[in-house]
């Protein structure tokens, strides 16, 4: 999936929404819900957020979920901010950030998290490009402890490839596998999915999503 051109302008009106994006998130780090949010409300969090149809819809529906966006590049998160911006209503339950997902523990507490999406990150085909996965062992033992007990990893895809290698890491480091499957669409799980905008054009095009979810099931 490509990224959007750098557009300096998009950026400076993501910076400048004080409503929307957070600046120095690392500053709220175990304290999102009492700075931030100013509830008690579970926190989902979606790394690699892209345009943000998928987290934006979520929150829409869940306003009793606190939702942030993550994503490395403010210009794309900029297309988010478009979305929040021109909703009929305000949500105040859905926060921007942009870092690197390797940083992530300098901005989230241990069992701070009840749920994080992974939807249709880059798969890193190549293999020296391993390291870059979002789902490799490195990825999901740093994204593990920051959930609450039971919290959940969910990742989709439609690269098959990748979905298969995600399995064999969650099977190999004895992750607690919930659900996974290579038809999400004839699955139980079809009924409650929101789809991204990636999602859906491809889709529609005839190709299978794949989907795994991961159960923190160790106690912090």
């Amino acid at each position: 999936m490509g990224r959007l051109r750098k557009d300096y302008q998009d950026e400076l009106r993501l910076f400048n929404s004080q409503e929307f994006y957070v600046l120095n998130p690392n500053q709220y780090k175990g304290l999102w819900n009492q700075q931030i949010f100013k509830n008690n409300n579970n926190i989902e969090i979606e790394v690699g957020t892209g345009k943000g149809t998928f987290i934006f819809n979520k929150a829409l529906k869940n306003k009793n979920i606190n939702f942030i966006a993550i994503d490395k590049y403010p210009t794309i998160l900029a297309k988010l901010l478009n979305k929040l911006e021109s909703c009929s209503e305000t949500l105040t339950n859905i926060k921007i950030i942009s870092i690197d997902a390797k940083n992530i523990n300098d901005i989230f507490d241990k069992s701070e998290i009840s749920k994080i999406y992974l939807n249709f990150v880059d798969p890193w085909p190549k293999t020296h490009h391993e390291k870059f996965r979002l789902t490799n062992s490195f990825y999901l033992n740093l994204f593990l402890p920051l959930l609450k007990q039971d919290g959940l990893i969910e990742f989709k895809t439609d690269n098959l490839n990748f979905f298969n290698y995600s399995l064999s890491v969650a099977r190999e480091n004895s992750f607690c596998l919930t659900f996974a499957t290579k038809n999400l669409y004839s699955s139980a799980h079809a009924k409650d999915n929101i789809q991204t905008e990636y999602e859906r054009k491809w889709s529609n095009r005839g190709y299978k999503i794949n989907k795994l979810v991961i159960k923190n099931n160790i106690s912090q």
